[in-house]
C-alpha cells in the first residue's frame, strides 16, 4: 500500500462505516451519526487535531471507489477536519459554534496523508487488529493503569515541580535550610511535590501558578517565603504522597499550614511574571524586595488583556436594562480587583446571572435556562447568532466549556468556602464577558420588549 496526501475536501467519509447501525451516504449523515452517541467526543477530537494535527502514527485508509478516494478507517478523523472546514455540517448550535470558534483560532490541516488500499479487502487485517482487540497478541495490547503511569512520567517527569523548585531556589539563594529540604525532595518527594502542584486550590494558596514560559507570581518572594519553607520542610520529612492523594487531603494539608500562607493584604497590584530560565526573556538575578518598588523591566510582561480591567467590568454600560440590574453593575464597577479579589469573583458571577436572566425573561427565551452555563449559550446565540463577533469567542469557550475559567468557577466563587480566586483569573473574566454584557445592551436596545 502505499502512501498520500489528499485534501480534506476531496475525501469522501465511508456510507457504510461499522460504527454506524445504518448506511450514512452524506457527508451531513456520517457526521450526525457520529455525534449522536457523544457529540463532545467529536468536539475534542477536532479541537485537539487543530492545536495539534492529525497523529502521524497511524494513518487514515483511504480506498477509490468510483474513481472517489472514500476512508475506511479513520472516518472519525475526517469527519472532524470536516466539521471545522464547515461547521454548518453540524446541527446541534452549541458543538456547531464552538467548532467555528476553534477553526477561527487555529490553522487546522488542510489535507492528510493517508495510506491508499487496492481494496476494502487488502486493507481488512489490519482495520481488524486495529479495532478488536489484542487478538492473541496480534492486535494492540492497551497498557495497564501502571504503565500509563510510568509513560507520563516518561514523557513530562513532574517537569512543573523541577520548574517549581528551580525558581524557589533563585529566589532564596541564601536560605541554606531551605536548599538543603529542597535536595531532598528533589530525591526522594518529588512524586509528591508535583501531586500537590497539580492542584489550582494549592498554586492559589501559596500565591503563584503555572505559564508556559515562566510563573505568575502574586506576591513578592518575601511574602512567599514562610509558605515556601514550611513546604519543603514538611516534604523533607514527614508529609508523603499518600497523605496528598485526594483533593480533600490537599485542602486538609493546606488548612494546617494556613498560619505560614501569605496575606491577602500582601497581593501584589499586578501579578508578576518570571520567565523560566533560559527562555529569551529570563534575567539571571533572582527578584527581591527591593526591587519590587522599582519600575517593572520590559521583558515578558503579563498578557495585554490582563494589564486593563483594574476594577469589575470597568468599561461596561448598559443603558437598557432594568434600574436594579444596573445598579448592581454599577456597585460592582467601584470595586478594585486587587484591594478586594473575592467580593469582585462574586460579583463578576453575580452581574453576569443577572444580566442574562432579566434578558431572558423580557425576550422570552425559553429553552435551556436552568443552569447559568445554558443562560448564557442562549444570550450568546441570540446577540450573534451567526457567531460573526470574534470578540465573543472566548466568552463562548469559557462558558461552553469545563477548563480552568469555566462557569464551574464562577459557581465556586460564590458556593464554596475554600476557593481562592486570583487576581488575574478574575481580571480575566472580567474581559472575558464584557463584550458580551455591550453586545446584549446593544440587542436590548435593538429589540425592546
Amino acid at each position: 500500500m502505499e502512501q498520500r496526501d489528499f485534501a480534506v475536501a476531496d475525501l469522501r467519509l465511508d456510507g457504510t462505516n461499522p460504527r454506524h447501525a445504518v448506511p450514512t451516504p452524506t457527508t451531513r449523515e456520517a457526521i450526525a451519526a457520529l455525534l449522536v452517541k457523544d457529540p463532545e467526543k467529536l468536539l475534542r477530537l477536532a479541537q485537539d487535531i487543530a492545536q495539534k494535527g492529525v497523529n502521524p502514527t497511524e494513518l487514515p485508509i483511504v480506498v477509490f471507489e468510483d474513481d472517489q478516494p472514500v476512508i475506511i478507517e479513520g472516518n472519525r478523523r475526517i469527519a472532524a477536519l470536516k466539521a471545522l472546514a464547515d461547521p454548518t455540517l453540524v446541527d446541534e448550535s452549541r458543538i456547531r459554534q464552538m467548532l467555528a470558534i476553534t477553526a477561527r483560532r487555529f490553522a487546522y490541516p488542510q489535507s492528510v496523508l493517508c495510506v491508499v488500499a487496492k481494496s476494502r479487502d487488502e486493507a481488512r487485517h489490519w482495520i481488524t487488529l486495529r479495532h478488536t482487540g489484542e487478538n492473541e497478541g496480534v492486535g494492540i495490547q492497551p497498557w495497564t493503569t501502571e504503565q500509563k503511569h510510568r509513560f507520563a512520567e516518561k514523557k513530562s517527569p513532574t517537569e512543573k515541580a523541577l520548574r517549581f523548585m528551580q525558581q524557589v531556589s533563585e529566589w532564596y539563594s541564601t536560605d541554606e535550610h531551605l536548599l538543603q529540604n529542597i535536595e531532598i525532595v528533589r530525591s526522594t518527594r518529588l512524586t509528591t511535590l508535583a501531586r500537590l502542584l497539580s492542584d489550582p486550590k494549592v498554586r492559589n494558596s501559596l500565591g503563584f501558578d503555572f505559564r508556559d514560559e515562566g510563573i505568575l507570581a502574586e506576591y513578592e518572594p518575601s511574602a512567599m517565603h514562610s509558605s515556601v519553607r514550611r513546604l519543603f520542610a514538611d516534604l523533607a520529612t514527614h508529609l508523603s504522597v499518600s497523605q496528598v492523594k485526594s483533593k480533600d487531603q490537599r485542602g486538609e494539608y493546606i488548612g494546617a499550614i494556613k498560619d505560614d500562607l501569605p496575606h491577602n493584604s500582601q497581593r501584589l497590584t499586578q501579578p508578576r511574571f518570571v520567565p523560566k530560565q533560559g527562555s529569551a526573556s529570563s534575567s539571571t538575578a533572582p527578584p527581591t524586595q527591593s526591587q519590587s518598588s522599582a519600575p517593572a523591566r520590559p521583558a515578558a510582561p503579563a498578557p495585554a488583556k490582563i494589564q486593563k480591567d483594574k476594577r469589575v467590568f470597568q468599561n461596561v454600560v448598559m443603558r437598557n436594562i432594568s434600574p436594579r440590574t444596573a445598579k448592581v453593575l454599577n456597585e460592582a464597577k467601584k470595586v478594585v480587583i486587587a484591594d478586594s479579589p473575592n467580593v469582585a469573583a462574586i460579583l463578576i458571577r453575580a452581574v453576569i446571572d443577572i444580566a442574562v436572566t432579566e434578558a431572558a425573561e423580557k425576550q422570552e427565551w425559553r429553552r435551556r435556562q436552568d443552569k447559568l452555563r445554558d443562560r448564557i449559550g442562549v444570550a450568546l446565540r441570540h446577540i450573534d447568532p451567526e457567531n460573526e463577533d470574534r470578540k465573543l469567542d472566548e466568552a463562548r469557550r469559557m462558558s461552553q466549556n469545563d477548563g480552568a475559567l469555566s462557569v464551574k468557577n464562577l459557581h465556586g466563587f460564590m458556593h464554596q468556602w475554600d476557593v481562592h480566586p486570583m487576581i488575574v483569573d478574575i481580571t480575566t473574566l472580567s474581559m472575558v464577558y464584557t463584550p458580551m454584557l455591550l453586545k446584549l445592551d446593544e440587542y436590548l436596545g435593538e429589540n425592546p420588549k
